[in-house]
Protein backbone atom coordinates (compact mmCIF):
# COMPACT_ATOMS: atom_id res chain seq x y z
CA UNK A 1 0.00 0.00 0.00
CA UNK A 2 1.04 3.97 -0.52
CA UNK A 3 0.42 6.69 0.98
CA UNK A 4 -1.95 7.95 -1.97
CA UNK A 5 -3.94 4.24 -1.39
CA UNK A 6 -4.34 5.21 2.21
CA UNK A 7 -5.50 8.28 1.42
CA UNK A 8 -7.72 6.83 -1.34
CA UNK A 9 -9.34 4.41 1.58
CA UNK A 10 -9.45 6.77 3.97
CA UNK A 11 -11.48 8.94 1.66
CA UNK A 12 -13.88 6.50 0.75
CA UNK A 13 -14.53 6.04 4.66
CA UNK A 14 -18.32 6.68 5.75
CA UNK A 15 -18.55 9.14 8.88
CA UNK A 16 -17.92 7.03 12.43
CA UNK A 17 -16.28 3.68 10.45
CA UNK A 18 -12.64 3.07 10.99
CA UNK A 19 -9.82 1.17 9.33
CA UNK A 20 -7.39 -0.80 10.60
CA UNK A 21 -3.61 -1.46 9.49
CA UNK A 22 -1.00 -3.27 10.32
CA UNK A 23 1.14 -1.88 12.56
CA UNK A 24 4.45 -2.71 10.43
CA UNK A 25 3.11 -1.27 7.08
CA UNK A 26 1.58 1.47 8.37
CA UNK A 27 5.39 2.81 9.65
CA UNK A 28 6.74 1.48 6.51
CA UNK A 29 4.39 3.96 4.73
CA UNK A 30 5.97 6.70 6.69
CA UNK A 31 9.36 5.58 6.41
CA UNK A 32 10.43 4.07 9.70
CA UNK A 33 10.54 0.11 10.69
CA UNK A 34 8.41 1.14 14.08
CA UNK A 35 5.70 3.42 14.99
CA UNK A 36 8.28 5.93 17.17
CA UNK A 37 6.89 9.19 18.75
CA UNK A 38 7.77 10.95 15.81
CA UNK A 39 5.81 8.68 12.95
CA UNK A 40 3.26 8.67 15.36
CA UNK A 41 2.92 12.26 14.93
CA UNK A 42 3.49 12.64 11.18
CA UNK A 43 0.76 10.04 11.30
CA UNK A 44 -1.57 12.21 13.35
CA UNK A 45 -1.43 15.21 11.00
CA UNK A 46 -1.91 12.79 8.01
CA UNK A 47 -5.21 11.55 9.75
CA UNK A 48 -6.46 15.11 9.94
CA UNK A 49 -5.93 15.68 6.64
CA UNK A 50 -8.33 13.55 5.36
CA UNK A 51 -10.93 14.59 8.54
CA UNK A 52 -9.94 11.06 10.44
CA UNK A 53 -8.21 10.57 13.82
CA UNK A 54 -5.52 8.31 14.49
CA UNK A 55 -5.33 5.72 17.58
CA UNK A 56 -3.25 2.70 18.49
CA UNK A 57 -5.41 0.43 19.83
CA UNK A 58 -3.81 -2.45 22.42
CA UNK A 59 -4.75 -5.90 21.90
CA UNK A 60 -2.57 -8.12 24.48
CA UNK A 61 0.51 -7.22 25.75
CA UNK A 62 2.68 -7.74 22.18
CA UNK A 63 -0.23 -6.70 20.04
CA UNK A 64 -1.07 -2.65 19.13
CA UNK A 65 -3.49 -2.05 16.28
CA UNK A 66 -3.25 1.13 14.43
CA UNK A 67 -6.47 2.69 13.74
CA UNK A 68 -8.09 5.58 11.94
CA UNK A 69 -11.60 6.39 12.39
CA UNK A 70 -13.46 8.85 9.72
CA UNK A 71 -14.72 12.03 11.91
CA UNK A 72 -18.77 12.24 12.11
CA UNK A 73 -18.71 15.91 11.05
CA UNK A 74 -17.81 17.13 7.91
Amino acid sequence: MTRDQLAEQLARLDPGASLNVEESSLAALFGSDRLDDRIVHDIEVFALEHRCSFSMHEHGPHRVIPCFEKDDIF
